[in-house]
């Protein structure tokens, strides 16, 4: 009966709210990076992903066309896929943060779109995106349209199994008046120590 009462004397509004705080809780929310003007396919133009990015957007404009991301990726499997999320024949291809090759896939689940799936080590990677067959062996010397041109061109959207990761900030070295401080603490101890034994020397 004590069960009853409490749901009964609960409003409506609190209800709803309990629900769709529900629904929020068991749904994966996506965040968003869509492409900012043309995104480059060198290491020296690719267009870095910030942290938290599980879904990228963007256009290849032109035939040969490439676009290349920059991301870290925190450890584990990586997946990234354009089925359902693209309408021309993709490929999608995986380089270190030098620039070589490690994974590319061009159909995938018998459709003309691509899904990259591997398990990579805590660090920065690239991720391409292009139009068959527009294969890169590598984002620096052998870049794409070295190989052979691509034959169509749209919009896409890649989506990864999980959210990129902050870039680790570097270890925070102490400013030269912090160091100072430093060391003028050790020597006020050692002084200390000294005097400590002067003393008991004259005790003694």
């Amino acid at each position: 009966m004590a069960t009853v009462n409490v749901l009964t004397n609960l409003s409506l509004t609190t209800v709803g709210a309990a629900v769709i705080a529900l629904g929020a809780a068991g749904t994966a929310q996506a965040a968003t990076y869509t492409e900012v003007g043309d995104a480059g396919k060198t290491l020296k133009t690719a267009q870095n992903l910030p942290g938290g990015i599980n879904v990228i957007k963007g256009t290849i404009s032109s035939k040969n066309g490439a676009d290349l991301f920059s991301f870290f990726w925190d450890s584990g499997r990586f997946k990234a896929t354009t089925v359902d999320g693209a309408s021309f024949d993709t490929i999608l291809e995986l380089f270190d943060s030098s620039g070589t090759l490690i994974a590319v896939n061009d159909d995938s689940k018998r459709t003309e779109q691509s899904t990259l799936n591997e398990f990579l080590d805590t660090g920065e990677y690239l991720l391409g995106i292009s139009s068959f067959a527009n294969f890169a062996l590598s984002a620096s010397s052998y870049g794409y349209g070295d190989i052979a041109p691509g034959f169509s061109s749209g919009d896409y959207s890649i989506s990864l199994n999980k959210k990129t990761a902050s870039v680790p900030k570097p270890a925070s070295v102490p400013e030269p008046a912090s160091l100072i401080g430093i060391l003028g603490l050790g020597a006020f101890g050692i002084n200390s120590v000294c005097k400590r034994k002067q003393q008991v020397a004259v005790k003694a």
